[in-house]
């Protein structure tokens, strides 16, 4: 085979190369940079070290006493020198490969900030969205849609938005549109009434304008108010805003009627700059009568980032004073604005609660509730060159770079901790259950090991499928003890794919027996079972008869009954057909699961009689960049039609790791004092183990950006390995207790 060269567009994609045609043990004998790439020359290491045994050997067989002077060997010396080298130029790959990869990811976030910046949003809010790009990013290209849907993913986490639109035309109200002169109030007054008509009709709605100022207010309202059909009030300057509220909304004829007055009643109010000292009595003003308006902001997307910020410290600022904030805020103008960064960004940074967005006249055409994807889509697509838009920050004294820096790093840290916890709870049933429980395993005193025992109850987390009213699974792992813990495994929650979730049982404390214990299951609701191993036949009959999926791992030896034969599963499996591959993670790889399935029958015993049909499932892994075998399992599937048990046998080999994963949380905990009865620290050990191996093996974006954030809060790569993205959860959720304690002792100070 000898030396060979090799060439590719950088190291790691030249290395997979290498891989594939040497093998794994390989020496590099040079590794540089070229035009268009990386070149690497290398040669099995076997092949290298039998020539330098040849080439030793002659010396070596002579008698010592009368061997001659050894002659110069130019070909050893060569050797020998390209030897003393091999280190050097091993050290030099890795140390290339490493910058080469800080240099990409450098790179890669350098160009991200720049795009987000040219899409109008500011720098600060650039560093914060950036500062955790998730590993799988690193060979991306900053325009590749991978990119742009992790950036669209950061950016939708930091927006707030109107939840449910029927719920607050159901709830009403009073709603106070404010905000600059010229934003278009009027226009979106009518446009927010117009949407509650379109579904409640006109009866219960009111419109009222106190813009006494504009000539020509009071009537484009009425204008609007005829064509809906519903009244129209105009206040005067120094009119009573809370006498006009109270008779709208609490008639004195809805004593002897049925009617309540309006549930819905928007007022337009004033144009003001948020500069006027008129400002402060106007937000006022709207805190008389029956409730306070809840103030709506109006923002034109088309003004100038600094001018909106501006407008929304002076509104908020009033707002405030006057005994509650700002409700939320509506965008207008997107189709005259060159770009939309600028608006979002000061709306996410003032966490604004965005309701609705408007790009023209019409009405109600061109009022819209918030697709936040499609907005920052078309945010990032209006990026562009533009002389108004500069990387260059504000020149600042050291100090106070130095000052701002750290306050901004708290502050990314604070909402790093929370959009992670959000994040983790909208995609994983127990996580608050989680949270509550780390919270109480903190405590030493009596109350708070009470509540712990109480939270870890199976009733409480049983509660909790119930009400959650979702397909899930139950992994049953093995009944003897974990290596080295001296306990058992849990009995582990999935969800319908068969990923773990943070639900936990511990094995003791379910019922005695076997049909028992699968009763209790089925109370849980478990639509379908895991089992690390095969139970007896008798007991996957009540499976069949009840309607439930099962699937249990087993090994080749395991004999089955096939064509009247009673064969191992091993040589039977030689019978079966292959089936689609699935793509799978193994011992932190990239793998490939080659599938062979065959339609069989199994039976307790030999002599038996009766046997059962089964589907068994033989599965090679293997690596997903040169096909290498890595390992092979074999499965005893149910064979009721309509199961897809293809794909759920990817995480079955993913939830191996959760014995040793719980031994692994266990032990960390013990080192952290938290804890101190064992059992209980078991069970919370399995339930962190679960949620790790979760998130190791989840492919969709929600897992990636959390991935990317513990590594971020860990201050360490946790890329997707099991134990390091576990010790990372556990810092998460030690740093957010230290963070709401820190809260609440600011909030007693204050009080």
């Amino acid at each position: 085979m000898g030396v060979q060269r090799f060439t590719a567009s950088n190291s790691r994609e030249a290395m997979r190369q290498v891989r594939a045609a040497l093998g794994d043990q390989v020496l590099i004998l040079s590794n540089r940079s070229v035009e268009g790439g990386v070149e690497i020359i290398a040669m099995p290491e076997q092949e290298h070290e039998q020539t330098l045994s040849s080439l030793e050997s002659p010396a070596a067989e002579a008698p010592a006493a009368e061997a001659p002077a050894p002659a110069p060997n130019p070909t050893l010396e060569t050797l020998q020198a390209l030897n003393r080298q091999l280190l050097e130029d091993v050290r030099a790959m890795l140390r290339e490969g490493t910058a080469s990869s800080q240099s990409d990811s450098a790179s890669l976030t350098a160009a991200l900030r720049q795009r987000l910046i040219q899409a109008g949003f500011s720098a600060s809010l650039a560093d914060e969205v950036i500062q955790d790009p998730p590993e799988e990013l690193r060979d991306e290209q900053p325009k590749s849609p991978a990119a742009k849907a992790w950036l669209v993913r950061q950016l939708r986490a930091r927006l707030l938005l109107l939840d449910d639109e029927e719920a607050l035309f159901e709830s009403g109200g009073v709603f106070a549109l404010v905000g600059p002169t010229g934003v278009g109030k009027t226009t979106t007054t009518a446009k927010l009434a117009s949407r509650y008509v379109m579904r409640h009709g006109p009866k219960d709605v009111a419109l009222v304008t106190t813009d006494s100022y504009r000539i020509g207010a009071a009537e484009q309202l009425r204008i609007y108010a005829r064509l809906l059909g519903s009244e129209v009030h105009a206040l005067e300057e120094n009119g009573n805003l809370g006498d006009l509220l109270t008779r709208l909304t609490q008639p004195r004829r809805a004593l002897l009627s049925r009617s309540g007055g309006k549930k819905l009643t928007v007022i337009d109010t004033v144009g003001m700059s948020q500069r006027d000292q008129r400002l402060v009595g106007e937000i006022a003003r709207l805190g008389a009568g029956p409730a306070p308006a809840r103030r709506v902001l109006v923002l034109n997307a088309a003004s100038h980032g600094d001018t909106l910020a501006q407008v929304i410290e002076a509104w908020q600022q009033a707002s405030q004073e006057a005994g509650e904030p700002l409700w939320g805020c509506i965008l207008t103008k997107l189709d005259e604005a060159a770009r939309l960064g600028n608006v979002l960004d000061v709306v996410i940074r003032h966490r604004l609660r965005l309701c609705y967005v408007s790009r023209g006249q019409r009405v109600p055409e061109d009022l819209e509730l918030v697709d936040a994807d499609a907005l920052l889509d078309e945010a990032l697509a209006l990026a562009g060159d533009s002389p108004f838009v500069s990387e260059a920050a504000a020149t600042v004294p050291p100090q106070q770079a130095r000052q701002q820096a750290l306050s901004r790093g708290v502050l990314r840290q604070r909402d790093a901790l929370v959009t992670t916890l959000d994040t983790l709870r909208q995609h994983n049933l127990g996580m608050t259950l989680l949270e509550q429980i780390w919270r109480r395993a903190k405590r030493s005193t009596q109350a708070g090991s009470d509540e712990f025992a109480r939270l870890m109850a199976g009733a409480t987390q049983q509660s909790l499928l119930s009400a959650a009213d979702v397909p899930h699974a139950l992994y049953w792992s093995k009944t003897s003890s974990v290596s080295g813990a001296e306990q058992a495994m849990p009995l582990v929650s999935l969800d319908h794919h068969g990923m773990p979730q943070p639900l936990t049982w511990p094995r003791h404390r379910l019922p005695a027996g076997s049909a028992e214990q699968f009763r209790w299951a089925d109370d849980l609701g478990a639509g379908w079972h895991l089992l690390a191993q095969l139970p007896a036949v008798a007991d996957l009959e009540r499976f069949e008869a009840a309607g439930r999926g099962w699937l249990a791992a087993v090994t080749g030896a395991r004999r089955i009954r096939h064509a009247g034969e009673w064969l191992p599963l091993s040589r039977a499996m030689t019978l079966g057909e292959a089936v689609e591959p699935q793509p799978l993670r193994h011992q932190g790889r990239a793998a490939t699961l080659h599938l062979t399935r065959l339609e069989t029958s199994v039976s307790q015993r030999r002599q038996d009689a009766y046997s059962l049909p089964v589907v068994a499932w033989y599965g090679e892994i293997r690596d997903a960049d040169d096909g290498r075998r890595l390992a092979r399992r074999y499965w005893l599937s149910s064979s009721q039609a309509g199961l897809d048990i293809a794909s759920r046998l990817p995480p079955a080999v993913m939830v191996e790791t959760l014995p040793g994963l719980t031994r692994q949380a266990d032990q960390a905990m013990q080192e952290r004092g938290l804890v101190k009865d064992r059992e209980q620290r078991w069970q919370l050990a399995s339930t962190l183990a679960a949620l790790a191996v979760r998130l190791s093996a989840e492919d969709a974006g929600w897992a990636m950006d959390v991935r990317a954030r513990l590594s971020g809060i860990a201050q360490r790569r946790c890329g997707r390995r099991p134990k390091a993205l576990m010790e990372a959860l556990m810092d998460t959720l030690s740093a957010h207790d230290a963070l709401m304690g820190f809260d609440a002792s600011d909030r007693v100070q204050a009080a």
